[in-house]
């Protein structure tokens, strides 16, 4: 009898799996692109990419004006999407090119994946571009929403 409660209460403790919808801390971002599309129709948006279909849409997107834009600007093109997804970062047109938008960090917090953009680079040349930042994060079916860290020296 003592042999057979032992074996159930090992178990039981063998098959209790650990609760991570509230784990809390850094989750690891890998850039896949980083630059600034010349002329574009995406409009300002922060985009959450879980398959290759919608991927393989905003390539084609962002490659409408300048054919070279992914293999230029891109570190990698084919994503594993059954072990990663995609945060896409937009930011509006502006009057120079050399002004950035950057995801800077993801956390799970409360069971929610918080990504901070910023823009960390605020450039003065007299042009027309749409800066963008594209990473990969592990895959995850939690919640995805997004913190804007404000710059001070850019007007909103």
């Amino acid at each position: 009898m003592k042999k057979l409660i032992l074996i159930a209460t090992l178990f039981l403790l063998v098959s209790c799996s650990s609760d991570d919808d509230n784990a809390s801390g850094d989750i690891t971002i890998t850039s896949v692109g980083q630059g600034s599309l010349s002329s574009s129709t995406i409009e300002q948006k922060n985009i959450v990419i879980t398959n290759k279909i919608t991927w393989e849409a905003l390539k084609a997107k962002m490659n409408e004006y300048n054919k070279n834009t992914t293999e230029y600007y891109f570190k990698e093109t084919d994503i594993d999407f059954s072990k990663f997804n995609i945060i896409a970062a937009f930011y509006k047109q502006h009057s120079n090119s050399s002004t950035s938008i950057d995801i800077t960090k993801a956390t799970i917090r409360s069971g929610t994946i918080f990504v901070q953009v910023e823009n960390l680079k605020v450039g003065i040349t007299n042009d027309v571009a749409q800066p963008f930042h594209i990473v990969k994060i592990p895959k995850s079916s939690k919640n995805i929403l997004f913190e804007k860290i404000k710059n001070p020296l850019l007007p909103e």
